[in-house]
């Protein structure tokens, strides 16, 4: 090489170096930091799983991953927040669920294709949850007959947004009595008020619940149409109606994934595909999984059209319960 080129190679390599970082694989994302908005309370399944992610992503990226926890709403609140205020450029992504996504759009805050989605990593049924230390509900039937003999008593912990509504409102009709509901703002919350007694009982997600809270919550029936592997000894949900003779209850999951202004696809591509890969290499790295599973959380992927395809599904069946979100 001339010396007269040397100057102009060094300033190649080190410029090459800054763009795309030192280990084979790994990328310097163009922004200084990645915010990654939780649009709910700390301690929940969804900010847990994003805490456990974060270090393997930032190796991805090259740069730091920051939790941004917004709640309010049920979800609501912090991601019309971001499609509002959050720049477009891929410095803030936002990790969510479904169905609080159609919750939102129910409530006119925005419009199903406001974002694209991608990244579909986690799903789960919900479940019927009871206090596991008081043996006040040892079973769905001790349960179901303290509603019929208390109507609009027996207190069941709910999140705007989430299943936990249209559950209420199916099963106090499928009961002849009513619920009380009792709303909190996360899934952490939610489970706490049924671990301190403020309420009776709720309905939330099999896996997030088992890692959060397996020794102090006890699963009376599933809303799934089969049996689910890590409590495969509780009933169905509809076993214990079709017992009662009462009309079936829907299957019910949340599924988490994330979300961006289509205008950061649109105007940066690479850089929507880069993010898209380094998240997929994170969630797929041996030690995450591990910690995932030790945690008693699954871990699955999806691209953005799979993902796409699934929240436009979940949100139709989401609309037919829309007047439980109004």
């Amino acid at each position: 090489m001339k010396p007269r080129n040397l100057p102009i190679f060094i300033a190649l390599t080190l410029a090459a170096v800054l763009v795309f970082g030192t280990g084979v694989g790994h990328c310097k994302w163009p922004t200084k930091q990645l915010n990654i908005v939780v649009p709910y309370g700390p301690g929940g399944t969804t900010d847990r799983v994003v805490r456990m992610m974060a270090p393997f992503l930032e190796k991805e990226l090259g740069v730091p991953v920051v939790t941004v926890n917004r709640p309010g709403g049920g979800a609501l609140v912090g991601t019309k927040a971001h499609l509002v205020n959050d720049p477009a450029d891929g410095s803030f992504i936002v990790y969510t669920i479904q169905p609080y996504v159609s919750g939102a759009v129910v409530k006119g805050a925005f419009k199903l294709d406001a974002f694209d989605y991608f990244g579909l990593n986690y799903y789960s049924p919900q479940g019927l949850w009871v206090n596991a230390k008081t043996g006040k509900y040892k079973t769905a039937e001790d349960l179901f007959k303290a509603i019929q003999a208390q109507p609009g008593k027996i207190k069941m912990s709910v999140i705007p947004n989430s299943w936990s509504r249209p559950a209420a409102a199916l099963l106090s009709e499928r009961l002849g009595a009513g619920i009380k509901e009792i709303p909190y703002e996360g899934g952490g919350k939610q489970r706490m008020a049924v671990i301190k007694q403020e309420v009776d009982f709720t309905v939330t997600e099999i896996h997030g619940t088992l890692a959060a809270a397996a020794e102090d919550m006890a699963c009376l029936a599933v809303f799934a149409k089969k049996p689910v592997a890590e409590v495969a000894t509780v009933p169905l949900i509809n076993d214990k109606m079709k017992a009662m003779g009462k009309e079936p209850l829907p299957a019910l999951s949340n599924t988490r994934f994330f979300l961006v202004k289509p205008q950061f696809r649109k105007t940066y591509p690479e850089r929507f595909d880069m993010l898209n890969a380094a998240i997929e290499k994170a969630f797929k790295n041996p030690e995450l999984v591990a910690i995932m599973k030790k945690q008693k959380l699954d871990v699955s992927w999806m691209t953005p059209e799979e993902t796409k395809a699934e929240i436009h599904e979940s949100d139709a069946v989401a609309q037919q319960f829309a007047q439980f979100w109004k």
